[in-house]
Order: C-alpha cells, then structure tokens, then sequence
C-alpha cells in the first residue's frame, strides 16, 4: 500500500509542476510575444531582409557555468547596419524569446529600438570546414562575465553571401 500511495503522490506532484510551468510559460511566450510583434511591425518599415526557421546553436557562459539551450530555431532580420536574431526554442513546449541586436554601434540603433537588448559582436566567424555556418560570439555590455555563443547553421550559399556584410562588425 505505501507503494501506490508514494507513487500517487509523485504523479501528482509532477503533474502540479508540469500545470505550472505551462501557465508560466503562456504568460512568459505572450510578454515575448508582443516584444516581438512590436519589432516586427517597425522593422516592416525598414525593409529588412528576412531569413526565415533557420537552425540555431546558443549556448551562455557565467564564469564556469554554461548553459545551452537545444532545439532552437530562429527569424533573421537583416538590416544595412544591424542584424536582429528572433529566437523561439521547441522542447517540450514552445518558448518564445525577446529579439536580440547585433551591430557596431550601439547608440544609434538604441535610437531605434530602444527596447531591445543590443550587442556589439566580439568575433564573427564564416565557418570553411562546414558550409553555412556562421560563429557569432557575444558579451553582454553590461556584465562583461555574461558571453553567448551564436551558432547559425544550414544557410545557403545566398544567405552567407549576404551576411558577408556582418563580417567586418567586430
């Protein structure tokens, strides 16, 4: 009998964690969500060119610690001088996340999108060895221990070229 009472009680608990963190996530996904529909809208304007589900590697370092998010994919908003990263993880439930920037100079693409966390790349590398790879590494300006690896992976032969122009942003 304390068999099936531990298990019940294991059921439900998990059962209990797993009903929150889907409410969590529904709050977290639509605050990420207007974020995202707000940049989309102004960046409709500018015109940027867009590369659509493309595979994502990103993993963050604190020190010693590294965290990696698997299965991610993500919307690329190229612009003349900025590239905007929209990413969205798939595991067991669907994670929306903010934008994030990429550029060279910082203040004048916060005059534009003041809401979004902006970041000067440290090194930006075009992958030889395995076509349509493209190495972004990232620290955060504020708390210089924060670093983010970026890795795009499946572009095609046009989708480099055009990212060609990223190269010289470090």
């Amino acid at each position: 009998m304390p068999i099936v009472s531990i298990s019940t009680f294991f059921a439900i608990f998990i059962f209990i964690v797993l009903v929150g963190l889907y409410i969590f996530l529904t709050f977290y996904n639509k605050r990420s969500q207007t974020v995202i529909d707000k940049f989309i809208g102004q960046a409709s304007g500018l015109r940027p060119t867009v590369f659509q589900n493309i595979k994502l590697r990103y993993s963050e370092t604190s020190g010693l610690k590294t965290y990696i998010y698997p299965n991610n994919r993500c919307d690329l908003y190229l612009f003349d001088n900025y590239l905007a990263v929209v990413r969205r993880q798939d595991f067991v439930f669907k994670v929306f996340f903010a934008p994030i920037l990429l550029t060279s100079d910082i203040e004048s693409t916060k005059d534009n999108f003041n809401y979004l966390d902006t970041y000067k790349p440290d090194r930006i590398t075009f992958n030889q060895i395995v076509k349509g790879e493209v190495d972004i590494k990232l620290t955060a300006p504020k708390h210089k221990h924060y670093k983010t690896d970026i890795t795009l992976k499946g572009l095609t032969n046009e989708q480099t070229t055009q990212l060609e122009k990223i190269k010289n942003w470090c």
